[in-house]
């Protein structure tokens, strides 16, 4: 600032080394989760692929979207989000832009696991409810 208080842009503050080394740390915490998901996703779905087949009930559309390309979608998805965080993180942006897409994905990745487990426990809660209509 000078003496008619303009913000002089050549003088912006640089971040001090332990705030880069926390943004850097948060970054990999969000990436190894990501990937961490990825790697899941194909162990938590089969199961109920297995047991929606076991059972023979009619699936709604998003559950057997789900388990036609989770093979495929989950860990693309997952992925994705991880590689999107790091090249955020290594991107020129300020440092308020890292943080907060940083924890904008973090925020997409707990919605989406929350997502996938209400979008397989579906045929339960419709199988649920069709056993409470028949009483």
């Amino acid at each position: 600032m000078n003496e008619k208080f303009e913000v002089n842009l050549s003088h912006l503050r640089s971040q001090s080394q332990p705030s880069l080394a926390i943004s850097w740390c948060v970054t990999a915490f969000v990436a190894f989760f990501c990937v961490a998901l990825a790697a899941a996703s194909h162990g938590v779905v089969r199961p109920f692929d297995a047991l929606f087949q076991g059972l023979g009930i009619d699936v709604p559309w998003p559950t057997h979207f789900l388990l036609a390309t989770y093979f495929w979608l989950l860990p693309l998805f997952y992925l994705s989000l991880a590689a999107f965080a790091i090249a955020v993180q290594s991107s020129n942006r300020d440092f308020r832009t890292k943080r907060l897409t940083t924890v904008r994905i973090f925020l997409a990745m707990i919605v989406s696991v929350g997502l996938v487990v209400f979008i397989l426990y579906l045929p339960l809660l419709t199988v649920a409810s069709n056993l409470n209509d028949t009483k």
